[in-house]
């Protein structure tokens, strides 16, 4: 059986929701001083990649980040506690006026009796939060129903820690997705004049990223009871657009290609017009990108929110040149 509260905080959509199991001090209101709290619940996740916030595009960095957990382990009473809980029919009265009797008597923890003067250690029950999830409260529900299933309460003697849930591939997809960070696409070009780097008019103008980075990945993983969990993903670099006033707009597949002699397949655009007496024009790049991942080396396809298009705008001069014939 699951119990409904309100959540302990909020998110940027508003109140959400915490699910408990029927757990003692957890679906029940406990004794005083035995109130749960919920500084367990968030998990710590190592972020590497060539992508990482923070980090220099295209070198591999790393970085720890902790976020909240969407499943985890409460505590609530201690075994001397419980153990005078259902003895003294409390337990009973308790399931009956929380509406426990739809599904059926209530039913004490199995053994529950060999803790009952351990007033050190306590039985922990599972919490759910749909927090992680925004507004998807449908994937939060089948998350959540899935992992009580498999997680029932369970007594932790002082001293040791309580099970540690794994942690679902779409939260560390998400958190790489996140930390995921792509850089402004400044451009080079030529022709460049020696001194003030300006093109020409009427002439082809090869442009390309001077950063060569086309693909930039991240890995976010997490440790639990099943062992490592990793969820990689990986971006690349599908079109480069420059745009300019009195140039037009130019889209091309891949980052463009720097400029040398004999070289192929160029990005380039053409001016029609020369910049302002002393001034400049500005060139606008915009790159897109697409991004995939996987978990645990198993391919999962498109994530759901791709990369945002960057843009990087570089000021050039654009001069035209005279020519007489004689």
């Amino acid at each position: 059986m699951l119990k409904m509260r309100t959540a302990l905080g909020t998110t940027a959509l508003g109140v959400g929701l915490l699910l408990t199991s029927a757990g003692p001090a957890l679906a029940f209101d406990p004794p005083p001083g035995t109130t749960p709290t919920t500084s367990g619940g968030t998990v710590t996740i190592t972020v590497t990649g060539t992508g990482v916030r923070g980090g220099s595009s295209g070198h591999s960095a790393s970085r720890t980040v902790s976020v909240p957990a969407p499943c985890y382990m409460e505590p609530g009473m201690t075994g001397k506690e419980y153990y005078e809980w259902v003895s003294s029919g409390k337990a009973n009265a308790d399931w009956h006026h929380t509406g426990g009797d739809l599904d059926g008597a209530f039913k004490p923890y199995p053994g529950y009796e060999q803790y009952k003067d351990d007033d050190k250690g306590h039985w922990y029950g599972g919490v759910c939060s749909s927090e992680t999830f925004g507004d998807d409260l449908d994937s939060f529900f089948k998350f959540a129903d899935e992992w009580f299933a498999n997680h029932k309460s369970v007594y932790v003697p002082a001293g040791q820690a309580p099970p540690t849930p794994p942690v679902p591939p779409q939260l560390l997809r998400d958190v790489a997705s996140r930390e995921l960070t792509i850089p402004e696409p400044a451009i080079d070009w030529n022709p460049k004049r020696s001194g003030d780097g300006s093109t020409l008019v009427n002439l082809d103008t090869w442009v390309w990223v001077k950063d060569r980075v086309d693909n930039l990945y991240v890995d976010a993983t997490a440790n639990s009871v099943t062992g490592a969990q990793t969820a990689h993903v990986e971006a690349k670099l599908s079109t480069l657009t420059v745009s300019a006033p009195g140039a037009g707009s130019t889209t091309c597949n891949g980052m463009g290609t720097p400029y040398a002699p004999g070289a192929a397949n160029p990005c380039t655009i053409q001016f029609t017009k020369a910049s302002p007496l002393g001034g400049t024009t500005p060139v606008t790049a915009t790159t897109t990108w697409g991004a995939t991942w996987s978990y645990n080396g198993t391919d999962m396809g498109a994530i759901p929110q791709q990369p945002a298009p960057q843009s990087y705008t570089t000021n050039i001069g654009v001069l035209e040149v005279q020519a007489v014939a004689r």
